[in-house]
């Protein structure tokens, strides 16, 4: 069990500081026109051609640095909480399976498959959206389903909490970009949000289970009441 902590908590720490790494290095090189943090989507970043889509100028010289960041960063989330999901009973397993699948495919669609013009023009761009989907989604509802989980539990309850603060935003975020999508607002940004609350959920379990994994917590994670 103590194995099992220690790489679920590299897997998911890895696959952050990847994906930010990415994120930083493709947009620092996107100089024509300044790449907005607050406008520009984090998929622009991974597109592979310029051009203007859905109101915003595309131009990333390193997309493939973006792409590369949203693979690694799926497969490696995933396999944290498939390591996680080991450390759980009941039906919280199954779950956690089965969202960490759902989101690592979904990471790999969007590494694959980019949001652009062209994408629109050749009939990918839903396959780039579907795993925008999955992965946000997926993501930010395992961290919820898992923080009601761990709550029940005295030996958990606090990253409970966490990881249900953590969830609720992102996927509040999530509708919120979906409903005020072309109304102006800072789309970059609320998609951000949504996105982000992943990598701190992430980061946040890493810590937990680094601190716990030679600590009777550990049962506690085991023992606490199941998903029903």
């Amino acid at each position: 069990m103590k194995l099992l902590r220690s790489l679920a908590a590299a897997a998911f720490l890895v696959g952050s500081a990847i994906y930010l790494a990415a994120e930083a290095i493709a947009a620092s090189a996107w100089k024509d026109p300044a790449y907005s943090y607050a406008d520009n989507w984090i998929s622009d970043l991974g597109s592979a051609t310029s051009g203007v889509f859905q109101g915003r100028e595309l131009n990333s010289p390193l997309n493939v640095v973006m792409n590369s960041g949203f693979i690694i960063q799926g497969l490696l989330f995933g396999l944290a909480v498939v390591l996680l999901s080991r450390t759980l009973t009941g039906r919280a397993r199954i779950f956690a399976g089965v969202m960490g699948i759902v989101a690592t495919i979904g990471y790999v669609l969007v590494g694959t498959f980019h949001g652009s013009l062209q994408a629109q023009q050749d009939g990918t761009l839903w396959l780039h959206f579907t795993g925008a989907t999955l992965a946000i989604l997926g993501a930010n509802l395992l961290s919820l389903v898992l923080g009601l989980h761990w709550r029940k539990a005295p030996e958990t309850r606090a990253i409970g909490i966490t990881s249900i603060v953590v969830g609720s935003l992102g996927l509040v975020a999530m509708v919120t970009l979906l409903l005020t999508f072309g109304a102006g607002l800072p789309s970059g940004a609320i998609e951000r949000t949504s996105v982000y609350t992943i990598v701190v959920w992430q980061v946040a379990v890493a810590i937990w289970l680094i601190r716990t994994r030679s600590t009777s917590i550990a049962a506690g994670a085991t023992t606490a009441p199941t998903v029903n």
